[in-house]
């Protein structure tokens, strides 16, 4: 007579369970290619870091360099009002400078 099916698995179950178990393979080696992609993230990483810090310092740079420009408009249109006041007075000058050199010397008094 032959056994029941469930009682030939459990001996074959039994029979696994005797057997000494696998061992864990060693881990393999690092490959250097594996060093140099970890290395390459961290620098990128790095990089990244920088370019927003960067950034952030140039955006709050940027306000006071618009405040430099208009204060320097502002400072160049008052320049120009200025001299723009001097013009007439400076021709005005030149005129009375070549009066004075076409006056004859000798005609003058002592």
């Amino acid at each position: 007579m032959r056994p029941p099916a469930g009682a030939v698995r459990r001996r074959a179950t039994v029979r696994r369970m005797s057997r000494p178990a696998p061992t864990i393979p060693a881990p393999r080696q690092t490959s250097p290619l594996r060093v140099l992609a970890g290395i390459a993230c961290v620098a990128v990483t790095v990089a990244a870091v920088a370019v927003t810090v960067l950034s952030i310092r140039l955006m709050s740079t940027t306000g006071d360099v618009h405040r430099v420009v208009d204060d320097a408009s502002r400072s160049v249109r008052r320049l120009d009002r200025s001299t723009a006041d001097l013009g007439p007075a400076i021709r005005e000058l030149r005129r009375a400078a070549l009066a004075l050199r076409q006056i004859d010397p000798s005609a003058a008094g002592p």
